[in-house]
Formats: structure tokens, sequence, C-alpha cells
């Protein structure tokens, strides 16, 4: 009789530190990896969210297991140097931040562009994040989210769930 022993794969995964404030009941923050030289500022969930993606996208990993699928032609994104990501960091911010400033045409209170003096006298709700992203399977991240403050840490399986978890924690 052979002794099978089926081979544990453990897999690359990208940790990202997010500060994420609840102000005025908009979403806004900051993301922060190893491969950002600063950090992306962003102003709901779906530009976290993008950004996120991109820099897996870019990166090679965690490695997608699917492709997604859209309405017109997908172009693959290739993958980039970290200066490239980085150029493509702060492009993403300052799109974002512009589309922020027109919905909210003078109102700086609410700019993702906002000194730190400025959001804290606004903010309802702030949390500190560790979110480490170890696949991408069925279209979907899996992985865990650390929230900081309450030393608290939690699995998911779908970006759905992180969004809830996140969800959950600034309202708590």
């Amino acid at each position: 009789m052979s002794n099978n022993k089926s081979k544990h794969v453990t897999a690359a995964s990208v940790k990202m530190h997010a500060v994420v404030k609840l102000n005025d009941g908009n979403l806004q923050g900051e993301l922060n990896c190893k491969y950002f030289e600063e950090p992306f500022k962003f102003s709901s969930f779906m530009n976290m969210l993008e950004m996120m993606e991109t820099t897996f996208d870019t990166k090679g990993f965690p490695e997608k297991h699917m492709l997604p699928r859209t309405f017109g032609e997908s172009k693959p994104r290739q993958r980039k140097h970290e200066a490239d990501l980085n150029a493509l960091a702060k492009e993403l911010s300052l799109k974002y931040e512009n589309a922020h400033k027109s919905a909210y045409p003078g109102d700086s209170s609410k700019s993702a562009g906002s000194t730190q003096s400025e959001v804290r006298k606004t903010t309802d709700r702030e949390c500190t994040f560790n979110i480490s992203v170890r696949f991408r399977h069925n279209a979907e991240w899996q992985g865990s989210i650390h929230w900081v403050e309450k030393d608290v840490t939690k699995q998911f399986s779908s970006i759905i769930e992180l969004i809830k978890l996140m969800d959950n924690a600034l309202s708590d």
C-alpha cells in the first residue's frame, strides 16, 4: 500500500493597510502596501477595491483563476514594475479626487484630498484594517482582515464579505 501524501500549497498573499473613515456618511481613507511609494487616497469602497484589484493584476499575485466577464472586449492587464504601479496609484487618486470634487462642488470637507485635521473635525468613525488577500478563486477574493483597534481577525471568502466586515466595524 503506497502512502500518498497530498502536498499543502501555500500562496503568497498581498497585505494592505487601510485607514477607513466614515466622514459625514461618505467613505474615504488611505490604502497602503509595500508596492506604493505613498498611500493611495480613496473616496469609496469601489475606489479602494479597484486599486487593490489593479495591484493584484499588475503584480501577478494572488493569481487570478478565471478571467473577468465584460460586455465588451476585455484587455488583460499586463504585469508592471513597481514604478508603473505607483504612477497608476497617483493617477487613480487624482481621478477620484477630481470626481469627488465635481460631485461636491465648493465643499472641501468631502474632498478625498482634505487635510488630516479637516477630516478629523467631521469624522463620524475611523477604523484601521490590515487586509491580507491570499487567493482570487471564482472571480472572488479570499483572505483575512484584521481590525486593529479591536484586535480582531476574521476570514472572508468574497469581496462582499470583506465589505460587510468593514461596514460592520464602521457602524459598531
